[in-house]
């Protein structure tokens, strides 16, 4: 579960680190920040990369670039340090005025395709798909999803068509309670405003939230997990 307060507190850690060491003055000047919680990095040793399994789930706030999708693994490859690929990745795209079509996913759908060409990911999957969108995708889709998580909230017994279909293509479903919205532009900018100022929180808007574990994959257990996170500050709209 992506958990509100958790990546809020993540998010305002990053952001004091950083801005305990940072150059106030110069900071007027730069457009791109790059804050990273070095305390709380645990980079993963080529030796031991076999015994692994590395899941990312990237939840995206709003409709963007296909290529965002490439941006987010090479950040995660970055981050774990050692790593050349993922065993899965599970896409999220923003669900909040209306239903997410399969037209809308196709696109990227299309980059985690070229990844997994690439060996760079092993295996995708989608999150909160009805039968009839998960049957769309699934044939039209080259890299077939292997996963399909559904929200908690929006069935508590998983439907008998799409258990059955699932059933009959060999797609896991599992289940999660992860936020509708995983970081509101409210709730992103009073955190930025803890660690600076009022003025320096405006504009501001969350891009994308990549959640990501690290499991020893003999033992079951969780030898890392974090988040990654983008957000982008919007210019003001001039008045004509």
């Amino acid at each position: 579960m992506v958990c509100l307060f958790q990546l809020k507190e993540c998010i305002e850690a990053a952001l004091k680190k950083f801005l305990s060491t940072a150059d106030r003055t110069e900071l007027q000047y730069t457009n791109d920040l790059l804050c990273v919680n070095c305390s709380q990095k645990e980079q993963t040793g080529s030796e031991e990369r076999p015994d692994l399994k590395i899941t990312g789930k990237l939840f995206l706030s709003t409709q963007q670039s296909p290529e965002v999708i490439r941006e987010t693994v090479e950040k995660l490859f970055r981050e774990l340090q050692n790593v050349t690929y993922m065993e899965t990745l599970m896409l999220s795209l923003p669900e909040l005025d209306e239903e997410i079509t399969v037209e809308q996913i196709k696109p990227y759908w299309e980059v985690m395709e070229e990844l997994v060409e690439d060996e760079t990911v092993l295996s995708l999957g989608i999150c909160d798909l009805d039968k009839a969108r998960l049957e769309e995708l699934f044939i039209w889709a080259k890299v077939k999803p292997c996963v399909n998580q559904v929200n908690l909230a929006s069935c508590c017994v998983m439907p008998a068509d799409l258990t059955e279909y699932a059933k009959q293509n060999d797609i896991q479903l599992l289940t999660h309670s992860d936020e509708t919205e995983i970081m509101p532009v409210k709730t992103l900018q009073d955190s930025i405003k803890v660690c600076a100022t009022e003025k320096d929180s405006e504009l501001w808007e969350p891009a994308w939230t990549l959640r990501y574990s690290v499991i020893v994959k003999c033992r079951g257990i969780v030898k890392t997990k974090g988040y990654i996170f983008k957000a982008n500050r919007v210019a003001k709209k001039k008045l004509t």
